[in-house]
């Protein structure tokens, strides 16, 4: 599973997806220094990073990176509308 997360990051260098911030809209995220989302109100120490692999033009795909709840990252992806293929989740 390592290899395959590695091997996939390794392609899609720049396959990373980044959330649209929506005018009006509570934000619920924050994006870190390594272009990872993290949901604000839950712990980063404990949460498991999740790849959100999305449909995009990159020959390799693209995916969100996220730290937090899986429920809370998919709905970012989807109010920024991205459409999700899969979600991977290091645990």
């Amino acid at each position: 599973m390592i290899f395959a997360i590695s091997f996939l990051t390794s392609c899609a260098t720049n396959g990373i997806i980044l959330p649209k911030t929506i005018q009006g809209e509570v934000k619920t995220y924050h994006v870190n220094e390594k272009g990872t989302v993290e949901i604000l109100g839950q712990d980063m120490l404990l949460e498991p990073t999740h790849w959100l692999y999305v449909e995009c033009d990159h020959w390799s795909g693209c995916y969100m990176r996220c730290q937090g709840k899986v429920k809370s990252c998919k709905k970012v992806a989807i109010d920024s509308k991205l459409d999700v293929d899969y979600i991977q989740s290091d645990y």
